[in-house]
């Protein structure tokens, strides 16, 4: 069969074009705020203090957005999705406000954990019109355009996080995001359908989603013990956690995950290791590289802002020009992608101290490069070759499972930080320490989905395209 050509273009035709800026819009929120906090980060610190609390930021965010995307689903189906994404966007809102205003830490992992609700339920309902609205032709096209939405945030919000840093005013950061949110609710409330067609509702898991949730907060929890047997204690509660998680899940209705969703032996187990593992990767980068920017390079906050930055730009620019691949060529640049991941991460975790701040950008853009090689590629492998009957369910716990993942890396870099000596003090002796540390020990993540993605990609050759979609089996991998 004659491969049919689609091009960017095709994403706005036939009526997409409104669903493509909308769903685009509600997670360049999402994007846009994971680079601001990242990159203010070290200033609110030295303002309100809790830098053992550092990462956790990122977690507790991770943590709630997991919850708000597992309500996605049904939130859609009893308001449909104008309600359910203002919805979204409000809590989002009353979480950046909060974070503007907190005295302390304490309050400002609160509001994170609002904001993080908020931003899942958006990023699950943006998720669901790719799904639900996209047929599988387009969606490497259209999942591209969601990397380069990370790409533009990547430009923007380290520019506003860093100006309101220099400025000593990083409560800014927060404020400048209401205007843009209110727009987004009034652009949502008007012009996204009322309802589409529902699915029966049925019993919210509370009960896994609380066995997930208390796991990896467990995981935060021991980067706050200086004990190694405690920390080892929380961490081994927190795989167990998991683990009942998904095993109730298996027998349970309303499923959180597909079948066996971390199972080695299928593609769609494999596939959720690369995400897990890559999620992981870029976690202990973004968490901790401003800071070694700003204390060991002495960068100042915008500049290092834009320098972590460089792995979204780069994940951008290498999902944008390999979306066209496809067959062998699509599993080769999923190796490619994380041996590029591999080899940018080691050389930041032994030569970031060393080497000329400018090299430091570079190998963290290289990470970036191996990502948008890979994840693409692997995301829509993986909804082709679903399970018959869990497509939908395998497509919407891919962000759960990447949630999950940065969540996890984000903890586990802080237990490593904060054994490694990082305190309030943000000496650049502890700092060194604390980042050789998490850099070094986080390099296993990349390695680990190297091995996983030589599996998926072996599992892919020896399994054809699935009957479902042999009419756009070509054409889907553009």
């Amino acid at each position: 069969m004659a491969e049919e050509k689609v091009g960017w273009g095709a994403v706005f035709k036939g009526g997409l074009g409104l669903y493509t800026i909308m769903l685009n819009l509600g997670i360049g929120l999402h994007a846009v705020d994971v680079f601001i906090v990242s990159t203010v980060m070290p200033s609110v610190v030295r303002d309100i203090g809790g830098a053992s609390y550092y990462s956790w930021t990122t977690m507790l965010y991770m943590v709630a957005s997991i919850i708000g995307a597992a309500t996605g689903s049904p939130m859609k189906a009893k308001f449909g999705a104008r309600r359910a994404y203002c919805l979204g966007a409000l809590l989002f809102l009353m979480g950046s406000v909060s974070c503007a205003v907190s005295p302390s830490m304490l309050l400002l992992l609160t509001a994170r954990l609002v904001q993080g609700f908020g931003g899942g339920l958006i990023i699950s309902l943006s998720m669901a019109l790719i799904s639900e609205l996209y047929p599988e032709r387009l969606r490497k096209r259209i999942l591209g355009l969601v990397s380069s939405t990370w790409g533009v945030a990547a430009l923007i919000g380290p520019a506003v996080g860093g100006t309101f840093a220099q400025i000593d005013f990083w409560r800014g950061a927060f404020w400048i995001n209401a205007p843009i949110i209110v727009g987004f609710m009034l652009a949502a409330w008007f012009r996204l359908p009322e309802r589409r067609s529902p699915p029966p509702l049925s019993m919210f898991p509370w009960r896994r989603m609380a066995l997930l949730s208390l796991g990896v907060l467990c995981v935060g929890v021991a980067s706050n013990w200086q004990s190694l047997i405690v920390q080892a204690a929380l961490i081994a509660a927190s795989v167990l956690l998991v683990w009942q998680t998904l095993r109730l899940d298996a027998a349970g209705p309303s499923k959180l995950f597909p079948s066996h969703p971390f199972s080695p032996k299928t593609t769609t187990g494999s596939a959720s290791w690369v995400f897990f593992l890559s999620s992981m990767t870029h976690t202990v980068i973004g968490v901790f590289l401003p800071l070694a920017l700003q204390v060991l390079h002495g960068v100042d906050p915008l500049v290092a802002g834009y320098m972590t930055a460089s792995l979204a730009v780069c994940w951008t620019f290498a999902s944008m020009a390999t979306a066209h691949l496809h067959g062998r060529a699509a599993s080769a640049a999923i190796i490619l992608g994380q041996v590029l991941c591999c080899v940018g991460l080691g050389s930041l975790a032994l030569f970031i101290e060393h080497v000329p701040t400018w090299v430091v950008p570079l190998l963290n853009g290289l990470v970036g490069l191996g990502l948008g090689c890979s994840n693409l590629h692997v995301t829509a492998a993986t909804m082709r070759h679903a399970r018959p009957g869990e497509e939908t369910l395998t497509a919407s716990s891919i962000p759960t499972i990447r949630s999950l993942g940065i969540a996890f890396g984000a903890a586990a870099a802080g237990v490593i930080a904060n054994g490694a000596g990082l305190t309030d003090a943000l000496l650049p002796a502890d700092v060194s320490h604390a980042v050789l540390a998490v850099l070094g020990i986080g390099v296993l993540a990349p390695v680990g989905a190297l091995i996983l993605a030589f599996r998926f990609t072996a599992l892919l050759a020896a399994s054809p395209n699935p009957a479902k979609s042999a009419p756009d089996s070509a054409a889907a991998t553009h």
